[in-house]
């Protein structure tokens, strides 16, 4: 994969501002991976998207009231702190920070918005050679060096301690249970439970169908983990994790898509928002887009 800098989080809803900003990093020598312009044509948006991120040094995140709203936005936001990148948030309107974003970017260094754009577009592109800078001379190459990382990797090293203390105490008390007491019915549910998660992983296909029926066999898996041993119980959490985030970006590309077509009052811009609203529905059935399909559906006959 061809190595970018920057990586560029944004809503869709501030394309126009995003763009102008890429041109201007850009300009200064820094190369930019944005989406759509840098995903190839049939690729899987979250596959890609995963892998720019995790080789571009720097997160850009354009802040703005869509961008606190996108699914899409935090879950890229999701990625880019997981994986320690360092994170840059870049204001365009006084929108407060709250839930999962305030939680992660509360104490970062913000590039405010400012009533002089070209300023604020200067201090943006400072920040990115001071880093690049640092990064030369050796004095940072691990964003996690920052003491606010510092600080939830200690907390997780506690929980993780206090977990594997409570794991071995589970176990112990599961053993004497599963020594002492063996039920035909326990069994039966084992089997089962084996059986949904092998064939969920028998599924191969990536068409969206596919992934659905995958992921619903390995929710009904997990809705059985309680009546498992804890021996027996296989993990798929980062599976499921995995198959959401794939289904949840087939969802909300065509779900701008649709909304996209169903604005060119053609034939064909009809028919290709029906087309983009049953492939959105098909990953995840929502009211709102029921509704907007009936409407586009109501109004195809106008241009037959």
């Amino acid at each position: 994969m061809q190595k970018f800098d920057i990586f560029i989080s944004y809503s869709s809803k501030d394309r126009p501002i995003a763009n102008h900003l890429v041109d201007q990093i850009e300009k200064a020598g820094f190369s930019c991976w944005i989406a759509p312009r840098n995903i190839e044509g049939g690729a899987e948006y979250s596959e890609v998207i995963e892998k720019a991120i995790i080789h571009c040094p720097i997160f850009l995140l354009i802040f703005s009231e869509p961008a606190s709203t996108s699914a899409w936005v935090k879950s890229e936001l999701n990625i880019g702190f997981s994986e320690n990148k360092y994170l840059i948030p870049y204001k365009i309107d006084a929108t407060p920070l709250k839930g999962t974003m305030r939680l992660l970017l509360n104490d970062k260094h913000w590039i405010a918005k400012n009533e002089d754009e070209n300023k604020q577009v200067e201090l943006l592109i400072s920040a990115i050679q001071n880093y690049f800078a640092k990064l030369e001379k050796g004095e940072t190459d691990n964003v996690s060096e920052n003491p606010y990382y510092a600080d939830i990797a200690k907390r997780k090293k506690r929980k993780m301690a206090i977990l594997s203390v409570s794991l071995f105490t589970l176990l112990v008390v599961i053993g004497v249970i599963a020594f002492n007491i063996v039920s035909t019915n326990n069994q039966k549910n084992i089997t089962h439970y084996n059986d949904l998660i092998e064939r969920a992983f028998s599924m191969h296909g990536t068409a969206t169908d596919n992934l659905v029926a995958k992921r619903n066999l390995l929710l009904k898996a997990e809705e059985m983990e309680n009546e498992i041993p804890v021996s027996q119980r296989k993990n798929i959490s980062g599976t499921l994790k995995q198959l959401q985030f794939k289904i949840d970006s087939i969802y909300y590309k065509n779900l701008e898509d649709a909304r996209w077509f169903a604005k060119v009052e053609t034939k064909h811009g009809v028919n290709q928002a029906i087309e983009c609203y049953k492939l959105a529905l098909q990953a995840k059935e929502d009211s709102v887009v029921r509704r907007e399909l009936n409407t586009i559906l109501s109004k195809k006959s106008i241009y037959e």
